[in-house]
């Protein structure tokens, strides 16, 4: 396995503090996608659907 430089954990470390908003929405995201993909069931897909189909449906108020 190859280790990370200092100075490449810095930069890494920089670029989270100056989009802070970006990489938690990519976190949350994958995380999103994890669970869909392995973990959830046929009633946790039917509560997500329901919850996108709100959320969708509130943000097209907004437009």
């Amino acid at each position: 396995m190859i280790r990370t430089s200092e100075a490449q954990k810095r930069a890494t470390q920089a670029y989270r503090a100056r989009n802070r908003k970006k990489t938690t929405m990519q976190s949350a995201k994958s995380a999103a996608k994890t669970f869909i993909n392995n973990y959830a069931e046929l009633a946790d897909l039917e509560e997500l659907k329901m919850l996108i189909e709100k959320r969708m449906s509130d943000l097209k108020k907004d437009v």
